[in-house]
């Protein structure tokens, strides 16, 4: 995906959240403003990790010094689930700050919101 379009969608995620978090205080935007920044940024890095994962698998060999070959999980698969553990962290954090007076149906939207991320 080129820098430019790669921009436009990450403008869009942007405005999906501050869509979901409408109703809470500037204060509170302003806090959350960074992390749901980097909530697309991770997006978009697991995408661009899931791609490479396809090509080279969850497992590579590898040969030390000694000749002694084997198996053990690749650096892409190493590198995509610390980076999912991180984004799920977010998202929660995210998540708690959902006003507790919102009407379910907001809560269903962010939820199919992140539904739909998943099944990207």
């Amino acid at each position: 995906m080129a820098n430019e379009e790669k921009e436009k969608l990450k403008k869009k995620r942007i405005s999906e959240y501050n869509r979901i978090f409408k109703e809470l205080s500037q204060e509170k935007k302003k806090l959350i403003k960074k992390s749901i920044e980097q909530a697309v940024h991770m997006e978009m890095q697991l995408d661009d990790l899931q791609i490479e994962l396809e090509k080279v698998g969850f497992v590579e060999e590898y040969c030390n010094g000694n000749n002694q070959f084997g198996k053990k999980e690749s650096t892409e698969s190493k590198a995509y689930n610390t980076l999912m553990k991180n984004y799920i962290s977010i998202i929660k954090v995210l998540l708690g700050e959902l006003p507790q007076s919102k009407n379910e149906d907001d809560d269903e939207e962010f939820k199919k919101f992140l539904m739909d991320r998943v099944k990207r």
